[in-house]
C-alpha cells in the first residue's frame, strides 16, 4: 500500500470519484467505495491537513498504475496523533 496526498477535499474526492469509475465500483458485490475520506490529524506532521488517499499496490483493488510513482508516499505513522499514555 502506499499514499497520495491531496491539499484539498475537492481534489480527494475527484480522484476519489475517477478511481471508483477505474475499477467498476460500486460492483454489486457488496463493495460500495474505493475509499473512505481522512487527513493527516498531527499538527507537527508537516503534511498536516492534508487529504489521505490509500493507492493500493497489490490484489483486487490495485490501482497504482493511475498514478505518478513519484507522487507516492509510504505509510507515515507520525501523520495520526500520539495515543495518549
Amino acid at each position: 500500500m502506499k499514499y497520495q496526498l491531496y491539499t484539498t477535499r475537492s481534489g480527494w474526492t475527484s480522484r476519489n470519484d475517477s478511481l471508483e469509475s477505474h475499477l467498476g465500483i460500486p460492483n454489486g458485490k457488496g463493495t460500495l467505495r474505493y475509499a473512505e475520506i481522512s487527513q493527516v490529524e498531527n499538527p507537527d506532521n508537516s503534511d498536516f491537513e492534508k487529504y489521505i488517499m490509500p493507492v493500493c499496490t497489490e490484489g483486487t483493488w490495485k490501482c497504482d498504475e493511475q498514478f505518478n510513482p513519484s507522487d507516492l508516499v509510504d505509510y507515515d505513522p507520525t501523520c495520526e496523533l500520539p495515543i495518549p499514555e
